[in-house]
């Protein structure tokens, strides 16, 4: 496995982890002013992602293969699998959720989501309430 692939896949994490802390900081409802903070994470992650594009499509490993894959669940709401470097690391998983319904509403149904690193594909079934 090439170094430059490794690199790739962390500044997947990477990103992957700003996006969840600040859309968590964003919908947090406090009143803080958050917004050198967040500027810093924005930068950090525009400046892995130039350095990660010298080496080639950020979202490609050198041998082809997806660095991600996602797949919406409903509106709104993705699955989203990092693909180690390593292809013997990735094993398939499978989850599964509630969709999404505000307090006092029924719950409109179920998901189920499962990966499959062979074809690097992401399965969503929706099961809805009837």
């Amino acid at each position: 496995m090439r170094a430059e692939d490794y690199l790739k896949y962390a500044a997947a994490v990477v990103r992957q982890r700003i996006e969840w802390t600040t859309d968590e900081i964003g919908g947090s409802m406090c009143n803080a002013d958050h917004e050198l903070p967040l500027d810093a994470l924005m930068d950090l992650r525009s400046e892995l992602d130039e350095f990660v594009a010298r080496f080639g499509n950020p979202n490609t490993y050198s041998d082809g293969r997806k660095v991600k894959t996602q797949a919406q669940i409903e509106d709104g709401a993705y699955a989203v699998q990092l693909w180690h470097p390593d292809v013997a690391e990735d094993e398939p998983h499978s989850w599964r959720g509630h969709l999404s319904f505000d307090p006092g509403e029924k719950c409109p149904g179920v998901y189920e989501v499962s990966t499959d690193p062979a074809t690097q594909e992401i399965h969503v079934r929706v099961v809805r309430a009837v």
